[in-house]
């Protein structure tokens, strides 16, 4: 009875309209539904074999690659302590079941080390370029790269990686010193932004920098065109992965496991292991995402 009186036109437009918005929910939709043929790929490429590769490169460059960064954003930007202070509250929001004395000792490591000149930059260079070469070797599996990059152009993409790692560094120390003097501004302002201030610098900020390095990862390394938009859903569905284990592994660790039984007072470097393997196993099945919301793509423009 709501339609009696209305013109053809606007129902044709409201009809049009829906039709569009049910469209593009039945494409969200389907792409949820490559998760399970993601998995699937995940184990038939040995998906955990792939992350326990990219998880020692991370472990044995860890510390060079962050040294690296200081040297980049610190020298010029920020002072080293500020820069440390962001990377030890960036770790704890990103695992918080990890014993903060662990942390310490890796941020203390860090602190006492020097770069030795030019001499000393290009080693930190050239084996911070490792974590990222890794990745590139366990990519060109999961997206069937028949040729791999040859090893300059290699080198240059994990330089880039670095380049932005550092960039993507900055922009969250800089949107995270931004909100705390928003926070510390004395007035009637803060009351209303506080929480949300303490909210954004706790989860929004980490996540969208979380987001965003997943999403210049699967545009860049693989050895293959991936679309802006297939590297930003596999992004984005892969940092929800991510924050979903975080708190899963979070659970288990404080309520379920006893490693600390097991492994007494290597108990959170036990745990900081683990951590980085499973969050390397999260970033492979992101690359699975990624690879078959672009077969999917071009399986549909090829009809």
């Amino acid at each position: 009875m709501s339609c009696v009186g209305r013109p053809l036109g606007d129902l044709a437009a409201m009809e049009q309209t829906h039709s569009g918005k049910l469209k593009r929910l039945h494409k969200i939709l389907h792409s949820f539904g490559l998760l399970w043929p993601s998995i699937k790929k995940f184990n038939t490429d040995n998906g955990f074999f792939l992350a326990s590769g990219i998880a020692f490169n991370v472990l044995i460059n860890l510390i060079p690659l962050i040294l690296l960064l200081l040297a980049l954003v610190g020298t010029y930007l920020y002072n080293d302590q500020a820069v440390l202070d962001h990377l030890r509250a960036y770790f704890r929001d990103m695992l918080p079941a990890l014993d903060p004395k662990f942390m310490k000792f890796v941020t203390d490591i860090i602190q006492t080390r020097h770069i030795v000149g030019i001499i000393g930059f290009i080693g930190l260079l050239w084996f911070s370029t490792f974590v990222f070469g890794s990745l590139r070797i366990a990519f060109d599996i999961v997206f069937r790269v028949e040729k791999s990059r040859k090893f300059l152009p290699g080198i240059g993409i994990d330089l880039l990686m670095i380049l932005l790692t550092g960039i993507l560094l900055f922009v969250s120390m800089f949107l995270s010193s931004a909100m705390a003097a928003l926070q510390n501004i004395r007035g009637p302002v803060p009351v209303v932004i506080g929480p949300a201030v303490q909210w954004l610098l706790k989860y929004a900020v980490p996540f969208v920098v979380t987001v965003c390095m997943f999403f210049v990862i699967y545009k860049i390394l693989p050895n293959t065109k991936v679309l802006f938009k297939s590297a930003f859903q596999a992004a984005l569905v892969t940092g929800l992965l991510w924050e979903l284990t975080k708190q899963l592994f979070t659970w288990y660790v404080v309520h379920v496991a006893q490693y600390s039984v097991l492994y007494g007072k290597l108990n959170a470097l036990v745990l900081f292991v683990v951590w980085v393997y499973y969050s390397s196993a999260v970033l492979v099945l992101g690359g699975e995402f990624a690879y078959l919301l672009e077969e999917n793509r071009q399986r549909t423009e090829a009809k």
